[in-house]
Order: structure tokens, then C-alpha cells, then sequence
């Protein structure tokens, strides 16, 4: 087994430290066999359902921003006792915040980026590549198993860097059951363009006006479709969703992440609904309230002034 690649139990009961070291040092790691495959099977029809109706056209695809508002039928991934464990492995049983930032996607496609939010002013106060207490970690799930098109690509070392160019490539290679842990600031891609995707994409960019806030024309994303159906390519589902070490980091991470959220999403809600907290907090995870955000203080207080 790769240096980066752990069984769950290694990962969250018996090897927390070698886990540690991957993520600190790489910038994130492959635990497999975390979920059961009819556990998989449900939470792929759940979000397949769902983006057949709703959701954003983003990346020629479909996303659904605030999922964790939106779909509560995704609790049980939010707050899955096994994921649960991988994260005590790496923050500590006392440390865990769950940001309440969460995306499931269908058949996006993507380029080399980070999710440290740079395209959208920054997810962070100050230079987050050069602070050491920067502890943000995303989960992501492939809900099918990964090809050499559609793999995960990741430069390791490069949450160190702003640079997207930072470090050697390396292709990861997803099963059912299996999941991601990344550092947000690492630079990674999913399933990237081929000559005709980026065709469509360059005719997008005509009605979007290249404004990563405005959701694609609805004529790309039906060429697209069309596209695949032609090829054969079947439907790719994912979800991604973030916790943190409580500190400055995670909760500016979380506020600036969850706004963002908000904006793209017609689900304006920002708390996390009923069940998921008490079973997050069942678990031993804090769960993040953008209320108690100073920022959040603050825009409120200016709002009542201004009022």
C-alpha cells in the first residue's frame, strides 16, 4: 500500500499519527473502504435524483451548493461514524468542527484549483499558505469508481504554495466505499475537459462573461449532455463537504465559504438543520454557527446603522 493510502481503521483507530503525517506533509490521503456499498448506492440516487431537478449548471454540470441545508436526506454522509473517526484521527476526539460547507456535483466538469476560494476573494484573512495552524480538511466522495478520465489529480506539497503549478502530478484512483482527505489549500482536479468540452466551455464564457458566480447557459450545458450521451460516459456524482480544527482559520474558512454558498444556492438558510447537528454533536462534533462569527457581528451592526 502507497504511503498515502490507509484502511479506515488505520486511519481513524490504529495509525492516526502516519495519518497525520500524510495529510500535513502531502497535503491529503486515500482512506478505503470507508462506506458500505449500499450506503454509496443510496446517497448516489439521492443526489442523482435530486440534480435531475434542481440545483446549479456549473461546469457544465449540476451542483448543489448548501447541501447540507438542502438535502437533509444526506445527514447520514455528513455525519457517518466511520468519516467521523478519520477526522478525530487527524484533529483529536476533542478538535472537530464541522464547517457546514458542502457541495454534491453531477457530472462537472473541472481545471486545476484550489478550494481556499482565491476565484472568489479568499476564504481566508491573511496568507494561509504559510500558516502552520491552517487545519481545514476536505472530505470527498466519488460515489462510482474512478477511471483515468474522470480520477481525482492532486499536486502533492502544494497546499504550501499559492502557486496551482506547485509539485508533480499524481492520479488517484477512487472505489466505491472509498474516500478523499485534502487540504483545502492543495491544488487538485477532477474530471478535466476534453477538446470539445473546452469548445463548449469557450462558448459558455460568451454568456457567462467568464463571472464564475453565474450559472452556465442552459444551451452548453444541453450540448454537453448530448455530448456524453453520444460517447457513452455515464453519470459522475460526487460530494465534498469540510471540517476544521477550531480555530481563526476554520471559522473565517467556514463564514466566508458558507456566504459564498448562499449567494449561489436559492437555499438561504445558513444553519444546519435539526437532525444533522444533535447527530453531529452525538459524534463529538461542534458544529459551526456563522452567528457567532465577528464578521457576521459586524456586518449586522452596520446593517441596523445603515437601516
Amino acid at each position: 500500500m502507497q504511503g498515502y493510502e490507509f484502511q479506515w481503521a488505520e486511519a481513524g483507530l490504529t495509525e492516526p499519527a502516519r495519518l497525520r503525517l500524510s495529510v500535513t506533509e502531502s497535503g491529503f490521503a486515500v482512506i478505503r473502504d470507508v462506506l458500505r456499498r449500499d450506503e454509496v448506492e443510496f446517497f448516489r440516487e439521492v443526489i442523482r435524483q435530486r440534480l435531475a431537478r434542481s440545483g446549479s449548471r456549473l461546469g457544465l454540470g449540476r451542483t448543489q451548493p448548501n447541501a447540507s441545508v438542502a438535502v437533509p436526506e444526506l445527514t447520514g454522509i455528513f455525519a457517518h461514524p466511520r468519516i467521523v473517526a478519520v477526522v478525530k484521527g487527524l484533529l483529536g476526539d476533542d478538535n472537530v468542527v464541522f464547517t457546514g460547507h458542502c457541495d454534491a456535483h453531477m457530472n462537472m466538469l473541472s481545471g486545476w484549483h484550489k478550494d481556499s476560494g482565491e476565484a472568489f476573494g479568499g476564504y481566508f484573512r491573511g496568507d494561509c499558505f504559510v500558516a502552520p495552524d491552517c487545519r481545514v480538511y476536505k472530505i470527498g466522495i466519488y460515489l462510482q469508481d474512478s477511471d483515468p478520465r474522470s480520477a481525482l489529480r492532486v499536486r502533492p506539497g502544494s497546499h504550501r504554495s499559492a502557486s496551482l503549478d506547485f509539485g508533480e502530478m499524481l492520479r488517484i484512483d477512487t472505489r466505491v466505499g472509498d474516500i478523499v482527505v485534502f487540504d483545502v489549500r492543495l491544488s487538485h482536479a477532477g474530471q478535466l475537459p476534453d477538446a470539445f468540452e473546452k469548445a463548449i466551455k469557450a462558448v459558455n464564457v460568451l454568456f457567462t462573461r467568464n463571472d464564475r458566480t453565474r450559472e452556465d447557459a442552459r444551451i452548453a450545458g444541453a450540448l454537453k449532455s448530448a455530448y456524453w450521451r453520444i460517447r457513452g460516459r455515464k453519470d459522475r456524482l460526487s460530494v465534498f463537504f469540510t471540517y476544521g480544527y477550531p480555530n481563526a482559520h476554520t471559522y473565517d474558512f467556514s463564514f466566508f465559504n458558507i456566504a459564498r454558498q448562499a449567494r449561489q444556492s436559492q437555499v438561504r438558510e445558513l444553519r444546519l438543520p435539526p437532525e444533522l447537528g444533535e447527530r453531529l454533536r452525538s459524534l463529538g462534533v461542534r458544529n459551526y454557527d456563522p452567528a457567532t462569527h465577528e464578521l457576521w457581528a459586524e456586518r449586522n451592526v452596520a446593517s441596523r446603522r445603515s437601516a
